[in-house]
């Protein structure tokens, strides 16, 4: 279990296109336990920012965030070990895939404007929940975990978040070590995009993955 220096705020976004309305985002305020919800992405970026000058905050993408690179083409599309029988490549992950790429690079550039100082980490290592500090992570929230709605799924990622950040640590991921692996990590290809970073073995690395769990207290 990764501990941390302090609670942290959390934004979970169920990623599906804005045009069509399917997306939703929750943010908790982790010291005053206020919920907001919603589908515009415009409206949750300032909560972002806000958050970011006096906290800090993980924000979750329900989309895949990296792809396993391994030495076996015919094995090249096979699951990640341990994110189980809908793996990244199937066809609604696949989708959610490509529709985070300009989703995620707008808000980063949306971020880089409004608080320039943002430290973006793409996994735990580094993280201790400073001020200014951002940890990306993988959301999976799928089969009997799932709500009504993109937001019911945001916020249902968002809640077992919250869980940890009270006793200042971060969830555990579902990723498990697989041998002859690397991988490709499409948020830190985001992050070069915009100019928030010019760590390229940042390329190499994975994010970790956090599905809804039971809580072990």
């Amino acid at each position: 279990m990764f501990k941390v220096n302090n609670p942290y705020d959390v934004c979970v976004i169920d990623i599906g296109s804005p045009k069509l309305g399917n997306i939703g985002w929750c943010f908790i305020e982790v010291k005053t336990n206020n919920i907001y919800v919603g589908k515009n992405l415009n409206k949750l970026i300032p909560l972002i920012g806000n958050c970011l000058k006096n906290q800090a905050l993980i924000l979750g993408l329900e989309a895949p965030l990296f792809v396993p690179l391994r030495g076996d083409l015919l094995l090249a599309t096979k699951a990640r070990k341990g994110e189980g029988s809908r793996p990244w490549s199937a066809g609604a992950g696949a989708q959610v895939l490509a529709m985070n790429l300009p989703i995620m690079t707008y808000l980063f550039q949306k971020l880089k404007i409004i608080y320039p100082a943002v430290k973006i980490f793409i996994n735990e290592v580094g993280f201790n929940a400073k001020t200014g500090q951002l940890m990306v992570f993988e959301a999976l929230v799928s089969g009997s975990d799932k709500g009504q709605s993109h937001i019911d799924d945001a916020k249902i990622m968002a809640g077992y978040c919250r869980s940890f950040s009270i006793r200042n640590e971060l969830p555990p991921s579902i990723l498990e070590e697989e041998k002859n692996t690397e991988f490709f990590n499409l948020t830190a290809a985001s992050l070069i995009r915009c100019g928030l970073s010019d760590q390229i073995k940042m390329l190499h690395q994975h994010s970790p993955i956090y599905k809804p769990l039971p809580i072990q207290l």
